[in-house]
Parts: structure tokens; sequence; C-alpha cells
């Protein structure tokens, strides 16, 4: 699954970098690195897991219904994790912030940089929350909802207020790595 949601939006961005001429870091805002970066995504990823855990514990488990060994359960369960904290929100973060976010913003700078960069941060967040509703069928959890609402328009700001994409990318893996862990325990 991680392979099959992934693949086109990162391919989207290896595109777009080529089309524009620029590599792919200076392309998606992969640009330097502060220490605010790691202040502001942990602060980032822990409010939105914060808000979501206080309307909308996380419960289950992981894994669902997996059949086979031990072994192959435990391999399964451990790609999935990997693919859930790791791949998904490296990957999400390139193509909605690194991407979508940045070119909608370029194209309406006419607007103003911040007016357009608002806008391009609603614009992100809102393809971003209705892709993992799609993805959820035709039950959306409210904490699903309320999740990528806060993720998008969190690491939404981070991008549009550093120009970096290194705090998106913390936040998202940190709020991905806490719902993991709770799904764990």
């Amino acid at each position: 699954d991680v392979v099959l949601v992934s693949a086109p939006l990162l391919i989207a961005v290896v595109v777009a970098a080529r089309v524009t001429g620029d590599r792919l870091a200076a392309a998606v805002g992969l640009r330097g690195f502060s220490w605010i970066d790691v202040v502001a995504g942990l602060g980032v990823g822990l409010a939105a897991r914060g808000l979501v855990e206080v309307v909308a514990p996380t419960a289950g488990g992981v894994g669902g219904a997996m059949l086979g060994d031990a072994s192959d359960v435990m391999a399964a369960t451990i790609v999935a994790l990997a693919g859930a904290v790791l791949v998904t929100p490296v990957v999400e973060e390139l193509f909605f912030r690194g991407l979508l976010q940045r070119a909608l913003g370029d194209a309406i700078a006419d607007a103003g940089k911040w007016v357009g960069g608002v806008v391009a941060v609603l614009f992100a967040t809102a393809i971003f929350t209705g892709l993992h509703a799609l993805a959820a069928g035709e039950f959306v959890p409210v904490g699903l909802l309320l999740g990528t609402l806060a993720v998008g328009l969190g690491c939404g700001f981070l991008t549009l207020l550093t120009g970096r994409l290194a705090g998106a990318l913390i936040a998202h893996v940190v709020f991905n790595a806490i719902g993991a862990a709770l799904l764990i325990w």
C-alpha cells in the first residue's frame, strides 16, 4: 500500500523538479536547515497529536487481521510501521508542501506573498485532507479528519514561515510516530 500511494506523489515531485530544471532539493524547499526547524517541528507534531488524542483518542492495534506465522506477521508489522512513520510523511511533505503548496504560492504571488502563501496552505491542506478522507472510505473518523487538518495546517504554515521543508518533515514524522506508538501499546 505504501508504494501504491507514495509512488505517484514521488514521481510528480521528481517530474516537477526535472521540468523546472531545479535540483530536487531546491525545487521542494529542502535547502538549508536550522535548529528552529527541529523545535518548531517537534512542537507542531506534538500539538497536532495532542489535539487528536483529546478529541478522538487513538484506539485499536497494529496489523488488523494478518495471517501467517508469527515471523511473517512481525515482518509485515515492521514494514507497515516504517511506511507510516518514515516513508509516507516524507513523500507527503515533498508533494503537498514541497511541490503543491510552493507551486500554488508562486502562481498566485501577485496577490501578495502572505495572501498567496495562506491560500496555498489552505488549498494544499484541503487536498491533503481530502485524499486521506477518500482513502478512509465511506466513514471518515473524526480523529483522521482532525489529524490531517492539524498536520496539514501546521506543516503548511511551518513551510510558509521558514521557506524550508525540514520543520514540516519533523512535525509529520513526530505526529505519525506517536500515533503508531499508541497503537502498539
